[in-house]
């Protein structure tokens, strides 16, 4: 759920120097990360500490009750997500909290290193009045922070520090291009002016009377000196470690279920799996016009494992009311995701009927075989000024740097940070799990023999060590299957380009050939293959379904903040060239959709970010 906010105040009073009080601006900032009727909410404030927070999550049976406090101690702590994994016995979801607690009391201000799990948060301790405030290791549960002479402001969502400061209420030009190159901001760098990312492994202390200290108590380096495994001791730790972790997630006292697809990464979770018939439910998203081999595969595992499973599909309803979905996503991810961020949102609102808590295998295959989806590339169409083609120049040489590290390090410390965007509109309305982030799974890829007898995928291994009927049933892909050589072979080779058909017929598809879908969205080159292994469409959409509101949004007027960086007649033209079929700028226009959005939603105005209204 959203998280933290909160204010330390730097001028030894409880007002600002317009004479709004400390807690009002405090009360502000939860209000703009309340956007929807599940959350609650909680505030606290020591104006001897100088200390004002607040947290936004859901109450009941699948959240937290809010802080908890040691009052003996005169310790209180405000965390982005301690209840999200609670001890078993443990329904209130409070002793992760008080480990943390005990931590501090244990060992003093070095606590955040020896917190489990990706934690952000905020420590108080009344007594001393100091205040601690700390990222996890990895930078996953983001703290935005901004600065000034009078006070620090800090959220785990921007749109709090943009409701309570007006002077942040326009884009940082580094951001947004970084945004243009690679369709999030990295590093220190927000989108905003003047509001910063407190890096991961990073923690900010402060003692009333003295000056902010931020300093890291975490380095990648601590993992990249673990020394390899040898191949078998590897794979038992591993299989031992995920049988572990998923074995916690899914016996815990909130429903867990798995967001199930036909891949590896979801299939090793189902091997390592040992929970009685019919208790964990699954789940698949569906495209509208076929079933997918995620779909179908995923049912045959589901099957494989005595499991339920359900297929949510992202369908007609979902198109039919297109604009709310679509300013909703741009509003809960702070601008960092438009056209992708509402199907997401819209699915992840069905998964929530399923279960409040959802096991996905994000960023398996990025540890365990090296797979980079995460690219940063000069964006086509020549619709950004010569100031910000620039900075996306700039975005693309950091991007190049910082794609020259170890690969698990790139992963978990510049993709899984990048990654905001999504997983805010995720956790918005589940509680996001994944047991390749877990740490007991990621000290162990950073122990990764160099190479497996016979080249083996460690994936397929741990598939065959844990559960070996599962090895039987080919991925959606055309990996694995227990039939003979010549057959998986055949079936790999269609599959895959399934796979690569659908791509460059749909969203990827080449400006020379995008002249072949002249006659319309649903030419039928397009209509074989889609739906086949992908279930978002927004190539064609944005030429059909979602032509208008897209068009309304880019041709309806012109944010005087934004021309300075974008040349919208030309993004015009660029519509108006997709949409007949001349030309495919589908990422193009997904992102100025988004800033677009984002300006309107976020900044524009004197007072707090305007919420899309939640009904429809």
């Amino acid at each position: 759920m959203p998280g933290i906010t909160g204010l330390i105040d730097l001028s030894g009073k409880t007002r600002n120097r317009e004479g709004v009080p400390h807690t009002d601006t405090v009360a502000a900032m939860i209000e703009a990360m309340r956007y929807e009727p599940f959350y609650t909410s909680r505030q606290y404030g020591n104006p001897d500490a100088g200390v004002y927070l607040g947290w936004v999550g859901e109450a009941g049976k699948s959240g937290s009750s809010g802080p908890v406090a040691d009052e003996k101690a005169g310790l209180i702590l405000f965390a982005s997500k301690y209840a999200e994994i609670p001890d078993q016995e443990d329904s209130e979801g409070n002793g992760q909290g008080l480990r943390i607690l005990n931590l501090y009391e244990r060992i003093g201000e070095e606590f955040p290193d020896r917190i489990e799990r990706s934690i952000a948060g905020c420590l108080v301790d009344e007594r001393r009045r100091r205040c601690f405030l700390f990222s996890d290791r990895m930078g996953m549960e983001r703290v935005f922070w901004y600065e000034d002479d009078e006070k620090v402001l800090f959220s785990s969502e921007a749109k709090a520090i943009l409701a309570a400061v007006p002077e942040t209420r326009k884009f940082d030009p580094e951001g947004l291009g970084q945004f243009f190159t690679c369709g999030c901001t990295f590093g220190e760098t927000s989108l905003y002016r003047n509001v910063r990312v407190l890096p991961g492994g990073s923690v900010m202390a402060w003692t009333k009377g003295r000056p902010v200290r931020i300093s890291r108590y975490f380095d990648p380096s601590e993992w990249e000196a673990l020394e390899p495994l040898e191949e078998k001791a590897f794979l038992d730790a591993l299989c031992g470690a995920l049988r572990s972790v998923v074995g916690a997630y899914t016996r815990r006292p909130m429903q867990t279920a798995v967001s199930l697809t036909g891949g590896l990464d979801s299939r090793m979770m189902m091997a390592c799996l040992d929970a009685p018939e019919g208790t964990v439910p699954c789940y698949s998203f569906g495209s509208m016009y076929r079933e997918t081999y995620d779909v179908k595969v995923a049912r045959r595992v589901a099957e494989s494992c005595r499991q339920p499973h359900h297929v949510l599909v992202l369908g007609k309803n979902f198109l039919g009311n297109f604009s709310h979905h679509l300013n909703r996503a741009v509003f809960i991810s702070d601008g960092y995701l438009g056209l992708s961020g509402a199907a997401e949102l819209y699915l992840n609102e069905m998964a929530r009927q399923v279960a409040p808590c959802r096991l996905t295998g994000n960023y398996g295959g990025e540890l365990l075989r090296g797979v980079r989806a995460f690219k940063g590339e000069n964006p086509k169409g020549g619709f950004l000024t010569a100031e910000m083609q620039s900075r996306v120049l700039d975005a693309m040489r950091e991007f190049a740097r910082l794609g020259d590290r170890r690969p698990e390090s790139f992963t978990l410390f510049t993709q899984v940070p990048a990654g905001y965007g999504r997983y805010a509109i995720e956790r918005s309305q589940v509680a996001m799990l994944s047991p390749f982030l877990d740490e007991k799974v990621i000290s162990l890829v950073y122990r990764r023999p160099k190479r497996f007898t016979g080249g083996e995928d460690p994936s397929v291994l741990v598939i065959g060590r844990c559960n070996a009927e599962l090895s039987n049933i080919p991925t959606d892909r055309g990996l694995l299957g227990g039939d003979v050589l010549p057959v998986r072979a055949a079936r790999r080779l269609h599959r895959e380009a399934m796979f690569k058909l659908e791509y460059w017929t749909g969203h990827g598809m080449p400006d020379g050939m995008a002249r072949l879908s002249r006659l319309g969205p649903d030419a039928a080159h397009e209509r074989l293959f889609r739906g086949r292994h992908k279930f978002q469409h927004f190539r064609s959409w944005i030429r059909g379904e979602c032509a208008a509101p897209v068009e309304a949004i880019l041709c309806g007027g012109r944010p005087a903040g934004l021309e300075e960086f974008i040349d919208f007649p030309r993004v015009e033209r660029m519509l108006a060239d997709h949409v007949r079929g001349r030309r495919n700028y589908a990422e193009e226009i997904d992102k100025v959709v988004t800033v677009v959005l984002a300006e309107r939603l976020l900044l524009r105005g004197a007072g707090r970010p305007h919420r899309p209204e939640l009904g429809g």
